[in-house]
């Protein structure tokens, strides 16, 4: 499998604290991979490493595939934090600034300007921006040089819905072409729209990663059983369903594979001589999913 990003055992210590703690990630190439993580969780200081802004007390970072960092970095563009902008220029102005580091044609940075919805700014200083004129003009920043991944940091953070969407466009278009991103955000309905795979912090420490398949396979309704008997219970509807994915915690089952008719989970069971004292249906939505694997 190909990855444009794979770390090994990563690890960045501030005083006592870990930051960024033994994390190993896996981004592949084309991907759109969320990075989900309360505030403090590490995800900026994890892509500030990734980028080398700072560096880690130990670990690897291997990118496309092990090229040298240097020369793997300058086909990464990023928008980390707040976009270090010239107040006092237009847009126009400051990307001609920026593109002296990845050299671009005139021609270029006005399309790239319209890409993300700022050609017609005119004389209009990035002082005087909206927050979300600032992150589209970001944005373009971090698309000069034509680069084959994006490392975003909260890209939609404060954003109004129109602002939300014209980002979420910009990114499915380059990623279309063959981009791949890495994002934070605290969004989730947002991040869902647009993620094929996630990863899960929660101090420092990568609690999860999944596909976006995964994560709709995880979060979706199960069947709950309270029995009076688990383990008849169990090889019963094992030897009806030998697929079946069920979850014991004492009397209590959890039916985790996709139940159509749960009358007939029912009647297998009173046919086995398991008394059932309770059938709930529950469903666990993905913003709850997210939440209790940050909670741990």
């Amino acid at each position: 499998m190909e990855y444009v990003i794979e770390t090994k055992a990563l690890m960045k210590r501030y005083g006592t604290k870990a930051a960024v703690n033994n994390m190993s990630l896996h981004v592949k190439k084309g991907d759109i991979y969320g990075l989900i993580g309360k505030n403090g969780a590490g995800k900026t200081t994890l892509m500030k490493l990734l980028l080398g802004i700072t560096a880690p007390n130990s670990g690897e970072i291997k990118l496309f595939g092990g090229e040298e960092l240097g020369a793997a970095r300058r086909k990464i563009g990023s928008l980390v934090e707040t976009p270090a902008l010239y107040q006092n220029e237009t847009a126009l102005e400051n990307l001609k600034r920026f593109a002296i580091l990845a050299p671009t044609s005139d021609e270029e940075i006005k399309r790239l300007l319209a890409f993300v919805g700022l050609a017609n700014t005119g004389a209009k200083k990035a002082g005087e921006f909206s927050l979300g004129m600032r992150q589209r003009l970001g944005l373009a920043i971090a698309l000069l040089g034509n680069p084959e991944m994006l490392i975003l940091d909260e890209p939609i953070n404060g954003l109004d819905p129109a602002g939300i969407k014209e980002v979420r466009d910009v990114i499915l278009e380059m990623n279309a072409k063959g981009v791949t991103f890495l994002i934070s955000s605290h969004l989730l309905d947002e991040l869902g729209k647009i993620a094929t795979s996630y990863g899960i912090m929660a101090d420092g420490v990568l609690v999860e990663e999944l596909t976006a398949s995964e994560l709709e396979e995880r979060s979706r309704t199960s069947v709950k059983l309270i029995v009076n008997d688990p383990a008849l219970a169990v090889a019963a509807l094992t030897n009806c369903h030998p697929n079946i994915q069920i979850d014991q915690s004492g009397q209590i089952l959890r039916i985790l594979s996709p139940v159509e008719d749960v009358s007939l989970i029912v009647e297998e069971l009173v046919q086995s001589r398991v008394r059932i004292y309770q059938v709930i249906s529950e469903s666990q939505g993905v913003e709850d999913y997210f939440i209790e694997r940050m909670g741990k």
